[in-house]
């Protein structure tokens, strides 16, 4: 992985942020590949669309079967290289363990782009049958599994990329580290803030530790119409959103703009750790500068998972 000079002029930057016929598609001949969990609707279907335009082997991942045909069914026109759809229940680590050992070995070693688009809000505390809150599984615990899982494929590739789908990253990050699960106080702002928390630490973290790649950066998709990611709120604020997201959001395939090339881009290779806080704006971006103690308590929280993480590197 090289070195991104950060000297280039607003100009430059804007030219890169504009390219649309850059091609990674191929390595030694063969199609790069994506692998995007929550892959078979909203912005996940976007972005996998995206990718398979620029030729990539897609999989996507998804908890409905019915979701996950429908969505090969649109992919395959857009998708020359082939798209396939497996079922994953980011809340269940069996079910990933499960996933881990039926993709491993079509990846055949390598894994270009991990893209983690999964999401969840619950205005009530909804519980999988491993004890984890829906929001701290679907929107990072999840993700974080299975990024370290395919972690030696993503490093075998020339220039491995992940990208967390996520919202502004806190400026405050603060986890629950005695109840991760928030049994004793669970409200939905605390869900979403303890995952966005998490998040951005592990961000942070992670291209810390891998400072040759795999690279990491979050980005915000921004206010989205028609995602279907807050159906589980009460009425009036799900009406409330809904009405919200229509006047003000934008698309699933405009956010999918900036994932698709932080997951893509040659000319964002090398750029690792950052967060993009604007939709479509590649210019806008913030290096993750957490406090150690900051990261140190996200340490202690992964502590807790460190049998099932063993399990899924030698899935």
């Amino acid at each position: 992985m090289h070195a991104v000079d950060f000297t280039t002029t607003p100009r430059d930057l804007r030219a890169v942020a504009i390219m649309k016929d850059f091609d990674m598609s191929k390595r030694d001949g063969t199609p790069r590949s994506a692998l995007v969990t929550g892959g078979n609707s909203g912005i996940g279907l976007a972005v996998a669309q995206g990718l398979g335009q620029k030729g990539y082997k897609v999989w996507i991942a998804g908890r409905s079967a019915e979701k996950g045909a429908a969505a090969v069914a649109r992919l395959r026109p857009h998708t020359p290289a082939g798209v396939e759809f497996l079922p994953l229940d980011v809340t269940l680590f069996a079910d990933i363990e499960k996933f881990v050992s039926a993709l491993r070995p079509q990846l055949g070693g390598r894994l270009d782009a991990l893209v983690h688009s999964t999401g969840a809000l619950n205005a009530k505390r909804v519980v999988s049958a491993d004890g984890l809150e829906g929001s701290w599984a679907t929107q990072f615990l999840g993700r974080y599994l299975l990024t370290e899982a395919f972690t030696p494929e993503l490093a075998s590739a020339d220039d491995g990329r992940v990208v967390f789908v996520s919202a502004q990253p806190p400026k405050n990050p603060r986890l629950f580290e005695d109840d991760p699960s928030l049994e004793k106080n669970y409200t939905i702002m605390r869900a979403i803030s303890q995952a966005q928390s998490a998040s951005a630490l592990y961000e942070q973290m992670y291209a810390a530790e891998h400072p040759d790649g795999p690279a990491i950066n979050g980005a915000n998709a921004g206010v989205v119409a028609n995602t279907g990611i807050g159906r589980a709120q009460p009425a009036l604020l799900r009406m409330t959103s809904k009405a919200m997201s229509a006047a003000f959001g934008i698309s699933p395939e405009q956010s999918a703009k900036n994932i698709v090339a932080l997951a893509s881009d040659p000319a964002l290779e090398g750029v690792s750790g950052y967060c993009f806080p604007k939709p479509q704006n590649l210019q806008k971006r913030r290096k993750l500068a957490y406090s150690e103690e900051h990261l140190a308590s996200l340490r202690r929280v992964l502590a807790k998972y460190a049998t099932t993480k063993s399990k899924l590197l030698s899935a």
